[in-house]
């Protein structure tokens, strides 16, 4: 079951702290080292120094990032830069943000949830983790005993009980928090009211939630509760049950998914006569004048598999899949057919490993940048960095409900919503 349950949350004391636009980031896996840079530069106590530390050539065992996060979150509670809640409670959070020309609001909360055993659990992914982003988190934590923020998880909300829940709340209280990030409002309250916490605990109660967001930390939260079972035993260890989540409809028409896209770097220096003439037997291929005309493109087929490419040519295409039936032929991996009728997954089984090959010019991983800004795609290929961008719709939520409730999981980087929570508004400490 989704057991969801109150906390007392460690948060800015904004007597101390007068600017908590300077304080917060984004979450640390959307951090650039460019991007660490400026959020070190705006303030000596943001959160970044906790959440992606920098490395430093004399790090050791005993002085590393994790020992340092250690410190400053110990360091921030002492000073009272950070303070913990007197009360527990759960906090409604609300992202105002703008998309297509359209001002969207999303209302969540966050709390802490029960971490489940993966066979018998509620708590569905729909991504594939990796082993070093692990590593990583399970140091952090192992080190700070905290969950230095959220993971981002969506459930369905039947007649959108618990938002309006929240929704009613918020309309008769004043917001903790009240700033704007990157162009996006970000809202906090504190909800206290046991009744009103019951109410939102008694519909959470056997449903089924997706993680959106946070794959890698839920499954490091589970190693880290089993790690610390080991060490203390079940009921010294029940403290690390928990693992702190930001909560959101997935019926909501404020839940947005975005793209990520494929940028290749080496494409073992083909021209786009050479790429074209692999990839006409599959597909229909469309030269079109600009970004807006291949995304124009892109949004007018509502049916088969394509999608938008820029070359080093300088030159844009789109590319229309010619007959389905191939995919039968390519896709053999023993999953549902929704998974296997992903654009990603074509694009990567077909695109990547029958037509181009990518793998054979540098390991996947190594040969493919991902990114969700279509400018910073194209610009790669311009300044030679890369060779070919590729460009598909976003993954719509009932694929990702769909391909999660059947046990799959999508290929890395399928999924990207937005917007994303924000670091540093709220913290559990063990």
């Amino acid at each position: 079951m989704a057991k969801i349950l109150p906390f007392k949350g460690v948060l800015y004391n904004k007597d101390k702290v007068k600017n908590l636009e300077a304080v917060v980031s984004p979450p640390y896996d959307v951090i650039s080292p460019a991007m660490r840079d400026e959020l070190y530069k705006a303030s000596e106590y943001n959160i970044v120094r906790i959440i992606l530390g920098r490395d430093l050539p004399e790090d050791n065992k005993s002085d590393n990032k994790y020992i340092r996060a250690t410190h400053f979150l110990a360091e921030w509670l002492k000073k009272g830069v950070l303070k913990k809640a007197k009360y527990p409670a759960i906090y409604a959070y609300e992202q105002e943000y703008l998309y297509k020309s359209k001002v969207k609001k999303r209302m969540g909360f966050v709390s802490l949830m029960r971490v489940e055993d993966p066979k018998k659990s509620l708590v569905l992914p729909h991504e594939y983790t990796f082993r070093k982003p692990k590593e990583d988190r399970l140091n952090l934590i192992r080190s700070t005993k905290a969950n230095t923020e959220p993971i981002f998880c969506i459930f369905r909300d039947d007649a959108s009980r618990v938002t309006n829940t929240i929704k009613e709340y918020t309309r008769k209280a004043r917001p903790i928090i009240d700033i704007h990030f990157e162009g996006i409002g970000n809202k906090v309250w504190s909800l206290t009211d046991l009744k009103t916490i019951k109410k939102i605990e008694k519909e959470l109660d056997k449903k089924q939630v997706f993680i959106a967001d946070g794959h890698h930390r839920y499954e490091v939260s589970l190693a880290f509760r089993n790690e610390m079972r080991g060490k203390l035993g079940f009921v010294k260890a029940k403290k690390f049950d928990n693992i702190m989540v930001y909560f959101s409809s997935l019926t909501d028409d404020n839940l947005t998914i975005l793209s990520t896209y494929r940028v290749i770097k080496n494409l073992g220096g083909m021209d786009w006569k050479a790429v074209g003439s692999k990839l006409s037997p599959y597909f229909k291929i469309e030269n079109v004048k600009t970004k807006n005309a291949m995304f124009d493109a892109l949004e007018k087929l509502k049916t088969g598999y394509a999608f938008g490419t820029y070359f080093k040519n300088g030159k844009f295409y789109v590319l229309k899949l010619k007959d389905e039936a191939i995919l039968n032929e390519v896709i053999k991996e023993d999953k549902s057919r929704e998974w296997k009728r992903l654009n990603v997954t074509v694009l990567h089984f077909l695109v990547f490993g029958r037509i181009l090959h990518v793998e054979k010019f540098s390991s996947n991983d190594e040969n493919i940048v991902y990114t969700r800004d279509e400018d910073d795609a194209i610009r790669q290929v311009d300044n030679g960095k890369c060779e070919i961008a590729f460009f598909q719709l976003p993954t719509k939520m009932r694929q990702v409900r769909d391909i999660a409730s059947s046990g799959d999981r999508m290929p890395h980087k399928s999924t990207y919503f937005y917007p994303k929570p924000l670091s540093g508004l709220v913290m559990n400490k063990f």
